[in-house]
């Protein structure tokens, strides 16, 4: 599939994962969501040690907290056609307990290409039976590779 350079398109790629409790392969498509917006803040991880005798503090930059990332949209359908699958994979998407990549050139372009999904509001609208609005709270995640030293 070939997404657009429009940054509202978001592509969040289909993955399959073992549950913890009878160890079943569950699954989710690939989800692409045309209308969205996308809100980003980073928050820098300090320390700050109170001195006895001095004003303020001494602040110790450790380093850069995960981007957190909030995706508002909607998802369409036909006029009066409920989008029953599309809310159905996008929910099956969101409770994944797995990072999940994400194709966004927004996105891509602060170094964001995995996410975790930290909460969701899937809310109905009165009269809103061809749409489905979400909100979505996730985190950046960034791939760790563990080098295994010989002995």
């Amino acid at each position: 599939m070939i997404l657009n350079n429009a940054p509202t398109v978001i592509k969040f790629n289909g993955s399959s994962y073992p549950t913890a409790i009878d160890g079943q392969t569950k699954s989710f498509p690939d989800i692409v969501l045309k209308s969205a917006l996308i809100s980003i803040s980073q928050a820098k991880q300090i320390i700050k040690t109170q001195i006895q005798g001095r004003d303020g503090s001494v602040k110790e930059y450790i380093g850069l907290d995960d981007y957190a990332i909030s995706i508002v949209g909607t998802i369409t359908s036909t006029n009066g056609v409920e989008p029953v699958q599309d809310r159905l994979d996008l929910k099956a998407m969101l409770d994944a307990p797995i990072s999940i990549g994400v194709v966004c050139p927004y996105l891509n372009q602060l170094g964001i290409t995995d996410v975790v999904v930290e909460s969701y509001d899937l809310p109905q609208q009165a009269g809103g039976i061809s749409y489905q609005t979400f909100s979505i709270n996730c985190i950046s995640e960034y791939a760790n590779q563990l080098r295994i030293a010989s002995v």
